[in-house]
């Protein structure tokens, strides 16, 4: 079924936007929950409450989703040694990362109240990044597997959600101009033979000023 909605989304409700900069993930984490539940509590009382959008860059952080399955010691160990945090989540999807020059977003958006299900927001998401990606004159799709990609086996934004109470949290990680050699001690999101690509490794050159034209 296609996803449809008597309005367009980005026309609903007040949409604010905030910039955090780079900051840890666990911080962020913290930040998301405390807000999944501010929503909670205000929407009984004030059903115009305006959605948000976190937008921001972690430090090298590895996650896993609900459907990770369990990671090696020894892995785990190398990730710590290298200076990595490692955290598991809610989300959905399986294990990836998160480095300096990744833009990462978090929208807190109330499902119910925008009238949309949770397949179409992931639909919605998948084509704002392909938009967005079509001002630096890259051709982006989506595939049968969730996400962003440059053809059939390169990945440049990876997604996963958490709904609670139909109030979203988690989202998206779209590659700019970070290191990609990071995700070679991972399969990221459980795809095998998936190359992870980038903005800057699409157009070449230095591209050191694509996230924060994106913000």
């Amino acid at each position: 079924m296609a996803c449809t909605a008597s309005k367009p989304i980005l026309n609903r409700l007040p949409m604010y936007y905030h910039y955090l900069g780079r900051i840890p993930y666990r911080k962020s984490l913290a930040l998301q929950e405390d807000l999944v539940q501010k929503v909670k509590n205000m929407r009984e009382f004030d059903s115009n409450t305006p959605d948000i959008l976190l937008l921001l860059e972690h430090p090298l952080t590895y996650t896993e989703g609900r459907r990770t399955k369990l990671l090696n010691e020894s892995l785990k160990q190398k990730l710590t040694e290298m200076g990595s945090d490692y955290v598991k989540t809610m989300r959905g999807g399986q294990t990836t990362l998160h480095n300096p020059g990744q833009l990462v977003g978090y929208p807190i958006m109330d499902l119910k109240r925008n009238g949309i299900s949770v397949k179409c927001y992931v639909s919605y998401i998948e084509k704002t990044i392909i938009g967005t990606l079509g001002d630096y004159q890259l051709k982006a799709q989506t595939t049968e597997n969730t996400g962003v990609w440059i053809g059939n086996e390169s990945k440049i934004c990876s997604i996963g959600v958490q709904i609670q109470r139909y109030i979203t949290s988690h989202g998206f990680a779209l590659n700019c101009n970070n290191n990609l050699k990071d995700f070679e001690l991972i399969t990221p999101c459980g795809l095998k033979g998936v190359n992870m690509t980038s903005i800057g490794g699409e157009l070449g050159g230095d591209q050191s000023k694509v996230l924060h034209q994106l913000i």
